[in-house]
């Protein structure tokens, strides 16, 4: 009897250690933007097997569709880590038109909070942010897991960590080290201060860019024979580059703030201890493709070849050492792609299709002498952005004009510009709200509170332009549907092959055995 007892307590005693093995103990998000997902596959010959292709080829891979227009910098990390759409979280763009304030708002520069690291700057906080994250989810149920984020942009690390963060750091564009905001916590960290102190931001802008293949030659030479046109790759000289603007921020144009990411992420599981318990901790990486440049080269370009290969050294660095730190088997990454990069017009042209580039600045200046026109000299738009267009609704009050009739009329104008596509109102998008077609991407990222008058979109061939510089693009991209891979610890098997982004966050929470927060998944 005794022994019967003894045997079954052994398996017991297995089974429970077995599905302690399959719990992950920590949860590592990358989050790639202005990629192209083509490049996976047109460089897989040329990927290391421990990098990209180990999570896109032992991972599962599913098709995630964001469901919303458009995309700036935070918008998808917020719809990522909330498993809401913007107009649920609220995080609808980079900026908004605050009615009630009269002026712009940033998505998380706050007014409440200072720069750890940059004496008297305002700071960053996710206050913006209307809904729990993954990392909410997790200290919900466990105040011993730990929640860091990392990226090289503000927007992305406060947006990624959420409000239960213990922390979220970011690269500063000043002095080329990693800060955070009071937000989290009253000083930075030991470990990060002597960090900051080896300045690797410097070592990399000493090094210039110039293509993997090259970094065993003569740097000089390479530098020499690009200056006189004859150099058969490239070499850009961020020392010189530095001097004359004087940021840090030409970082974010080389794959070398992918490293910057990777390494501190690498000292972030050394000295937190991130996944070396049973408490599971979260720790969300954010890369990107050349940030404010990508689009000043062309999908297959060399030096895109060169960020795809760099990333994905950095990724398969990252998983090594998640072997060695957490162990195989006892973390769970996730990887997918924000602002997914787009052909250019110039690459369209190419295969016969009708494309170019449309500025809102020119638009807006042709809507202004209609209004005026039609209603009379004023100011009547407070501010444009991002495909929406703010009234002056007090002005229109007081001039006693029906505010609906002036917002179908403005639509009435914009639909007629060459490389509009789609031209909603925020009257119908309140009062007349339909699931269908093209107007619920609409609906998914507006918001009454934060949205303009009108919202507009462009043909998939046309690129917008910033109204500050007509020869730049703007930073946000039309492309919703991108692959979306888990691969590791408790990732189950009966994942669909296509889903909705809002969809992972419950997904993370099943893994990790978490109840999914209230106000996800809806």
């Amino acid at each position: 009897m005794k022994k019967g007892i003894l045997g079954f307590l052994l398996i017991l005693q297995g089974m429970v250690s077995m599905a302690a093995e399959n719990k992950t103990k920590l949860i590592v998000g990358i989050t790639v933007s202005n990629f192209y997902p083509e490049w996976v596959t047109i460089y897989k010959n040329d990927l290391a097997e421990g990098g990209l292709k180990r999570i896109c080829g032992q991972g599962r891979e599913m098709m995630a569709d964001y469901r919303y227009l458009y995309s700036q910098t935070g918008v998808d990390q917020a719809t990522i880590y909330t498993g809401l759409l913007p107009s649920e979280h609220g995080v609808i763009a980079h900026d908004w038109y605050d009615r009630l304030r009269g002026k712009r708002q940033n998505n998380v520069i706050s007014d409440n909070c200072l720069m750890l690291g940059e004496d008297g700057v305002k700071g960053l906080s996710p206050e913006g942010l209307q809904a729990l994250t993954l990392g909410c989810a997790m200290k919900m149920n466990n105040v011993f897991s730990k929640v860091y984020s990392v990226a090289v942009n503000g927007e992305e690390a406060v947006l990624s960590g959420g409000s239960c963060a213990n922390m979220a750091i970011w690269l500063s564009e000043e002095s080329g080290k990693w800060i955070s905001s009071d937000y989290y916590a009253d000083s930075l960290p030991g470990w990060l201060q002597a960090y900051n102190a080896k300045m690797e931001s410097d070592f990399f802008i000493r090094r210039g860019w110039m293509a993997l293949g090259d970094e065993d030659g003569n740097a000089t030479s390479l530098r020499l024979k690009n200056k006189i046109g004859l150099g058969n790759n490239f070499y850009y000289d961020l020392a010189q580059a530095k001097r004359k603007f004087d940021t840090y921020r030409i970082l974010k144009a080389t794959p070398y703030a992918n490293t910057l990411v990777t390494d501190l992420a690498l000292e972030l599981l050394k000295t937190e201890q991130l996944g070396h318990d049973n408490d599971a901790d979260l720790l969300a990486l954010n890369f990107s493709c050349l940030d404010y440049m990508n689009r000043d080269y062309g999908v297959y370009s060399r030096e895109f070849q060169d960020v795809v290969m760099r990333l994905d050294r950095d990724v398969e660095k990252l998983l090594n050492e998640l072997d060695s730190r957490v162990g195989k088997g006892n973390y769970t990454v996730f990887l997918t792609f924000s602002e997914a990069r787009e052909l250019l017009p110039e690459e369209l042209a190419k295969m016969r299709l009708t494309s170019g580039y449309f500025s809102i600045f020119k638009a807006v200046a042709l809507l202004k002498s209609f209004l005026n026109l039609v209603y009379g000299e004023g100011e009547w738009i407070l501010d444009y952005d991002a495909e929406q267009i703010y009234l002056d609704r007090q002005l229109i009050e007081q001039k006693k004009i029906s505010l609906k009739e002036m917002q179908d009329k403005i639509a009435d104008f914009m639909i007629e510009f060459e490389g509009v596509g789609h031209v909603l109102t925020a009257y119908s998008l309140t009062h007349n709200a339909s699931s269908a077609g093209k107007e619920v991407l609409f609906q998914n990222a507006f918001s009454q509170k934060r949205s303009g008058d009108i919202l507009y979109s462009l043909v998939p061939t046309w690129i917008p332009t910033l109204k500050e510089r007509e020869d730049n693009y703007a930073r946000y991209s039309k492309r919703n549907r991108v692959p979306l891979y888990l691969y590791g610890a408790g990732v189950p098997q009966d994942l669909p092959q296509e889903c909705q982004m809002t969809a992972l966050l419950p997904m993370l929470c099943r893994i990790l055995e978490v109840p999914v927060p209230y106000t996800a998944g809806k």
